[in-house]
């Protein structure tokens, strides 16, 4: 897998080097076409490992639904930060930096339940006390 990672992107940078000279407009084009295939090729081991936390945290007896929250979590981080690199290899860098932030408040958002079970673990503890 990650010598079809590294032949899309040895294709990509000798593509998107000839674009940004005579067709700049279609360079970056040609930028998010490979992230999308990038993404596309990566997503069969994204499942394996949604699977594995799954089963891990099944076998633990925690609550299946905490995983999924973090792979989400996790998913927004590295799009966010995909998007805002993206954003400043092409100059766009106040762009990149209301990316970043949209990226944190969606994982606050995302992980509002965990933290909810968390501060209702803490009431119960300290009122059993």
């Amino acid at each position: 897998m990650i010598f079809k990672l590294l032949g899309l992107t040895a294709a990509e940078i000798v593509l998107y080097s000839l674009l940004k000279q005579y067709k700049p407009e279609y360079a970056v084009l040609s930028e998010a076409a490979c992230a999308v295939a990038a993404l596309w090729m990566i997503a069969g081991e994204l499942a394996d490992v949604r699977q594995f936390f799954s089963q891990a945290l099944e076998s633990a007896g925690i609550k299946t639904e905490y995983a999924s929250v973090l792979l989400k979590t996790l998913g927004t981080a590295l799009i966010s930060q995909f998007a805002a690199n993206a954003a400043r290899d092409n100059g766009q860098s106040a762009l990149a930096e209301k990316i970043e932030f949209a990226g944190r408040v969606l994982m606050l958002s995302l992980a509002l339940p965990v933290l909810k079970a968390v501060l209702q673990l803490v009431a119960e503890f300290t009122g059993n006390i």
